[in-house]
């Protein structure tokens, strides 16, 4: 196994080369030629990234439809399970500021969007009754922006896996990885440094999974992470395939014909909550299973109803649903396919300000890793590739106002050494399993009922201690069949998603109360007077995990839940 080390300087490194990191490198070199960029990419630059998983198109704000940014910040605060006052509102306006142009911005930059006959963009209200529209990308709209990077004459590292960020004297001052074909260690000296690295997502099963690197390296250089606990997903599946069934759980009947939605009274139309979630396991306790999305049921139950999805008509639905379907190879002729549901927990936890900088000096993060991290920036569900277009033209933005100021800083060589006997250490292993055998039994085992959606206290306890058991054997327990860099990323991700989901589950300990995403059995409801703050995560000087609350300014916002004076009277 290679382990020499190859060391590159640079200006700006951005870590992550997926459309968020491709957009910001292209605008920073716009705004600014001479400055050199670096992109550290675990895969092939222009086909990784949420582009190559969910190319389902971008939010935008548009007048002439009759968006209103005032309306939709509201909905986000109000009524978004995503928000619920835990929104940095400020950052929020900000964000959807953006909205208005960003499209026409991505446009001149290169990224093909889908127009009328007569030129005109064109553009549509998905989701009816929210205040925003959509528009549809090119199939391979990551590949202008790949190329404009390149030409700019940024430096490309493909196939460089990241694993730690470098500081000194409390500032970021580079990183280091590995080749995941030679691996050969990489150390990059850089003025600032961009995360793009995506959520962390342990759901295995999910197409969405993407390991904890990216967040644990920002923790273990000092940067704070908000809102960890407020990201859990239900999405309903088809049983036998594990493909989605966007937007159709409120058909879901048992085998009495009975409609789950209706009979435990659940409300939401867009998201499957809890009420649901629990419902649908009571049915099956019951032996009234399997559960069905009953088709048949569709129009009936639309009628008279607000809306689904806020108000999409039904035709729309149907026809995208056997579209769907259709594609998926399932059978059209059966009105009642069996469901199930998957389970994701994940975090997009980095904090940021407005201009995307973190709490650390010369760490910068856009993209979905900050979606909750900077209070809920507003997202819409499905908008990923508008998260990742917006924040990269914010940082980008901001980056290049001070650039010109920022000095190349002195790497520490005993950290250096220290990351690179980590990285390599797995090497040594002499277990039984391949890592991905851990983390796949990792991740089944957070998505039990005791420990998601019928969570608590006790429950919490029990699993952070068999997380526990599993660090301090697990390096024991594995072994890499080839040492290679692909199994060398794997014991990697293995180790970070042990520790981040130990410090998760601190901080789903920690808020006492359910709100939102967020739920736990023994604190069912949600408490403004007690909980209407955020909680935040960081490394504590001792080394640990140093968790507390932060009160929300809600006196300076706009959106305000009943009795915010109260509240803050009482802070």
């Amino acid at each position: 196994m290679e382990n020499n080390r190859k060391t590159y300087i640079t200006d700006v490194l951005v870590v992550g080369g997926g459309l968020g990191g491709a957009v910001m490198a292209q605008k920073l070199h716009m705004l600014k030629p001479d400055v050199k960029i670096t992109i550290m990419e675990k895969g092939y630059f222009g086909y990784t990234g949420q582009t190559t998983k969910a190319g389902h198109g971008m939010c935008m704000l548009s007048p002439e439809a009759g968006d209103d940014i005032y309306e939709m910040v509201k909905e986000q605060v109000e009524l978004n399970p995503y928000g619920t006052y835990l929104n940095d509102q400020e950052y929020t306006m900000e964000y959807q500021k953006e909205q208005y142009t960003y499209i026409q911005e991505l446009e001149r930059m290169g990224g093909k969007f889908s127009h009328e006959p007569d030129g005109s963009l064109h553009h549509h209200h998905e989701f009816e009754g929210k205040k925003i529209s959509a528009v549809q990308i090119d199939i391979d709209f990551m590949t202008p922006f790949c190329k404009q990077v390149m030409a700019g004459g940024a430096q490309i590292l493909e196939r460089t896996y990241f694993t730690d960020l470098l500081t000194n004297d409390g500032k970021v001052v580079g990183a280091v990885g590995f080749n995941l074909d030679t691996t050969e260690f990489v150390v990059v000296r850089a003025k600032e440094v961009v995360l793009a690295t995506n959520e962390f997502n342990p759901s295995c099963r999910d197409m969405f999974y993407a390991p904890a690197t990216g967040y644990m390296a920002a923790y273990e250089a000092g940067a704070q992470l908000r809102n960890v606990e407020h990201l859990t997903e239900w999405d309903l599946v088809y049983r036998n395939t594990g493909n989605f069934l966007y937007g159709v759980h409120w058909v879901v009947s048992n085998s009495k014909g009975e409609n789950i939605f209706r009979k435990y009274n659940s409300h939401s139309l867009e998201e499957l909550d809890v009420t649901l979630i629990r419902g649908m396991a009571k049915e099956l306790e019951m032996g009234n299973g399997p559960l069905v999305a009953d088709f048949t049921q569709m129009q009936k139950t639309n009628e008279g109803a607000d809306g689904f999805f806020h108000g999409i008509e039904m035709k729309q639905r149907l026809e995208l649903d056997e579209f769907i379907r259709n594609h998926q190879d399932i059978d059209l002729s059966n009105p009642k396919p069996e469901v199930s549901v998957s389970y994701r927990v994940s975090i997009r936890s980095l904090r940021i300000d407005v201009e995307g900088k973190t709490s650390v000096p010369h760490l910068w993060g856009l993209g979905q890793m900050t979606t909750a991290g900077s209070a809920h920036g507003s997202w819409v569900h499905g908008d990923g590739l508008g998260v990742a277009s917006k924040t990269g033209l914010m940082t980008a933005k901001a980056m290049a106002k001070y650039i010109d100021d920022s000095e190349l800083g002195e790497i520490d060589e005993e950290q250096v050494e220290f990351f690179r006997k980590r990285i390599f250490e797995a090497a040594e292993y002499k277990g039984e399993f391949r890592p991905d055998h851990v983390i796949r039994h990792i991740s089944r085992l957070i998505k039990k009922p005791e420990y998601s959606f019928n969570k608590t206290e006790e429950t919490m306890t029990e699993l952070i201690a068999e997380l526990n058991e599993i660090r301090d054997q697990y390096k024991d327990m594995i072994h890499l069949p080839k040492v290679n860099g692909h199994y060398l990323a794997k014991a990697i991700e293995l180790r970070t998603m042990i520790d981040m989901l130990e410090m998760m589950f601190m901080v789903f300990k920690t808020r006492k109360e359910s709100r939102g995403c967020f739920s736990r059995l023994d604190y069912p409801e949600r408490d403004d007077k007690n909980w209407l703050k955020w909680v935040i995560l960081e490394k504590g000087e001792d080394g640990k995990p140093s968790i507390f609350t932060e009160r929300i300014p809600i006196e300076r916002y706009p959106f305000k839940p009943e009795g915010w004076e109260e509240i803050a009277m009482a802070e």
